[in-house]
């Protein structure tokens, strides 16, 4: 099954929203509303159309499935136009098929003929669609009734059956009434011809539900039988009404429902659906009893839910982690993975999820990585995880990345440090492990001449043509580090002063461009390149703010960033007599906070106050990312707690899910994030442990190669 699957932006502060990004749903569901479709829509002369900063709203009140659908409110007038574009949410779209079918259901709330509904357009990148009629894909047309359209893709004009289909275009039909209309859209998918039609006979299984503070997990167990296309949730207060709540695809065994109390009993039971819509038979029904959590509970739930982005979205074939969540999809990312081991040793510790589990994937992830492209030992950061080979298709961005070379070989070692028993399965890890890390060439990744700084990328067709040095206060110093401690291939340990502390920002062309600063420097490559202009930049910044001295990095660019470096590297580690890392992070996190309250952006009566923001630009300064506050718990736990309790209780009914924290949020532009980022998933759970226990600061430094890096740097 191809389910289409867009976003529209929710209206957060009418409606408790939450968004998802699972596969093949189109209006994935939770509490309230589903997802957000993302849309744009504009209108122009005496054509008119309801928006919110140019998207369409999501209402929570009319829907097909629950609990929300799309609502477009609009007036066709004469010499006018109005258009509203609901986009695909995969980066890749929809590769149509012939035999395809584009449905979607509406519900017509005015009084509305048939002649007086949209047109429709598929866009395909820049290509658009010959123009359908919604009147002529409708049987017995009724209003104030959910109707079903489907329209064979096959009759669709100037549509490219080479081409994946990025958005559909709801548009201004030909009868231009003046009067106002108002429908309702939901579930938009595409589909085949001929779909399974045995009727579901069995009752659905739900195999337990476990209750936290204000949210439910639901899992249970899906039979195979092809007739199923979703499983939807029922809940109830008195275990008599019961509500729909959700519906999952068939690739999900669980649902997180956000409850709107605590110290309440909740009573679930779910059905399988088929793809006529018709639900089997209903489950058991199972109780789920919410109490208030204390700290250590709270953050033992945090971290188990933003864990199981890493076991759920895990590629089958690589053990890899996925970059889509499309089931087709076999996308894989080399820095993902890295982050999502750290994640899933966590989760072992915890006992969330079973020793053997994690090894037996680590053991496929080594055996994968073995026959995977390589340069000088180094992988590109997109591999497909069935055939191992980079997804690029450009032959200069097929390279190697050394930034998430060294992501994945920071996971492995920690891997390779915590399965430590002498058994032969942990012991063979070990082993392949260790092959992987000794086969890494961080030498090839520093330009001869150069000396000092390592470079981005290399591709062996062009070099370093698309490289660029790397450096400074941020994720780039683990691969120094690594480069340095490497057993077999290291950079000089000089590259740490002179290379990642000595950060160069891109001039231009050295020819013809006139040096006007001290600190600009040339830049040379070899075989006749010509030569670079960069200008170094200050490491040591010694500025105070807030009453704060900051003695490294900048106050103007993302805070995540700037804690990456210390995911495995403890912070309180002499590695270098200048800086002391722990302290300047604690400084750091302070400034952030106190930037905040400096801005006043408390929202009064909704929540408390939210940081950081997410940049300094005026265009972002109302952005704000919940992993980046929650991860400064090693160095300001007091502030990061409070963070992390009011983006739960307060704003968790649109800003969890089973993954944990969404990704991003703003409340002035009524958008949040659809998205989730293994950087963001991953760097919680891995702060949050580090702090509580040092686990894997623990277990990184005391490698035997990463112990001898500290004498060497130093």
């Amino acid at each position: 099954m191809n389910k289409i699957y867009f976003f529209l932006l929710a209206i957060l502060l009418s409606i408790q929203a939450e968004a998802s990004n699972y596969p093949e749903v189109l209006f994935e569901n939770s509490l309230m509303p589903k997802s957000y479709y993302y849309s744009q829509s504009s209108f122009a002369g005496n054509s008119w159309i309801n928006h919110m900063n140019g998207h369409l709203p999501v209402v929570d009140s009319v829907f097909f499935t629950p609990g929300n659908s799309l609502m477009l409110n609009y007036i066709s007038g004469n010499e006018g136009e109005w258009k509203s574009v609901i986009h695909y949410s995969s980066d890749y779209g929809h590769l149509p098929k012939n035999n395809d079918l584009l449905i979607f259901k509406i519900f017509v709330s005015s009084a509305t003929t048939k002649t007086e509904l949209p047109n429709i357009q598929l866009a395909q990148g820049e290509n658009i669609s010959e123009e359908v009629k919604i009147q002529s894909f409708i049987k017995n047309y009724q209003d104030n009734a959910w109707l079903s359209v489907e329209i064979p893709l096959k009759g669709i004009g100037n549509l490219d059956n080479q081409a994946p289909i990025s958005s559909i275009i709801f548009k201004q039909g030909t009868n231009m009434d003046g009067k106002e209309h108002r429908l309702f859209i939901d579930q938009i998918e595409f589909l085949p011809t001929k779909t399974p039609d045995m009727k579901l006979t069995g009752k659905a299984v739900l195999s337990s539900v476990e209750a936290h503070e204000r949210h439910v997990d639901i899992m249970w167990q899906l039979p195979l039988t092809p007739s199923i296309r979703y499983i939807k949730i029922y809940r109830s207060e008195d275990n008599q009404n019961f509500v729909p709540v959700a519906v999952r695809p068939i690739s999900f065994n669980k649902y997180t429902d956000f409850v709107p109390r605590t110290n309440v009993s909740y009573y679930y039971k779910i059905a399988w659906v088929d793809y006529q819509y018709r639900e089997s038979p209903f489950s058991e029904i199972k109780t789920a009893e919410t109490k208030l959590a204390g700290d250590e509970d709270l953050l033992n739930s945090i971290e188990k839910s933003h864990i199981a982005y890493f076991t759920n979205e895990t590629e089958f074939n690589s053990g890899m982690h996925k970059i889509s969540p499309l089931v087709s999809d076999a996308g894989i990312s080399v820095k993902g993975t890295g982050i999502g081991i750290l994640a899933q040793v966590i989760g072992v510790e915890r006992k969330f999820i079973p020793r053997q589990l994690l090894l037996d994937r680590l053991k496929k992830i080594v055996k994968f990585l073995g026959r995977a492209t390589t340069y000088h030992g180094a992988f590109p950061e997109l591999l497909n995880g069935r055939s191992g080979k980079p997804i690029m298709t450009d032959s200069c961005e097929i390279a190697a990345n050394i930034e998430s070379t060294a992501y994945l070989m920071q996971g492995l070692l920690v891997a390779r440090n915590y399965f430590d028993k002498e058994s032969a399965d942990e012991s063979e890890l070990r082993d392949a492990i260790s092959s992987l890390w000794n086969g890494v060439d961080w030498t090839k990744f520093v330009k001869e001449g150069n000396g000092y700084h390592l470079y981005s990328v290399w591709s062996p067709a062009c070099s370093f043509t698309k490289s660029a040095p790397i450096g400074g206060y941020n994720g780039s110093l683990i691969a120094y580090l690594l480069a340095i401690a490497s057993p077999s291939h290291a950079i000089t340990p000089a590259s740490y002063k002179l290379g990642f502390k000595q950060p160069l920002k891109y001039v231009g062309p050295a020819i013809g461009r006139l040096s006007t600063s001290v600190s600009d420097t040339l830049l040379f490559g070899k075989n006749g390149e010509k030569p670079e202009l960069y200008n170094r930049e200050s490491f040591m910044i010694d500025s105070t703010y807030y009453g704060i001295r900051l003695v490294a990095g900048s106050v103007q660019t993302s805070l995540i960033e700037q804690q990456l470096p210390f995911l495995a590297i403890n912070p309180r580690s002499p590695i270098d007599s200048t800086v002391n890392y722990f302290d300047n992070q604690c400084d750091l996190s302070m400034i952030y906070y106190r930037a905040a309250l400096d801005s006043g952006e408390q929202f009064v009566s909704i929540t408390n106050l939210l940081w950081p923001y997410v940049g300094k630009d005026s265009a972002f300064v109302n952005r704000f990312n919940p992993s980046a506050a929650i991860a400064t718990y090693p160095y300001t736990p007091t502030i990061a707690m409070e963070a992390l309790k009011n983006y739960y209780r307060n704003l968790g009914s649109f800003l969890w899910t089973e993954y944990g924290f969404r990704d991003e949020f703003n409340f002035k532009d009524n958008w949040v994030s659809g998205n989730f980022d293994p950087i963001h998933q991953g760097i919680v759970p891995i702060m949050l442990e580090n702090a509580r226990t040092g686990l894997i600061w623990n277990l990184f430094m005391k490698d035997p190669d990463i112990k001898l890096l500290v004498e060497k740097i130093r």
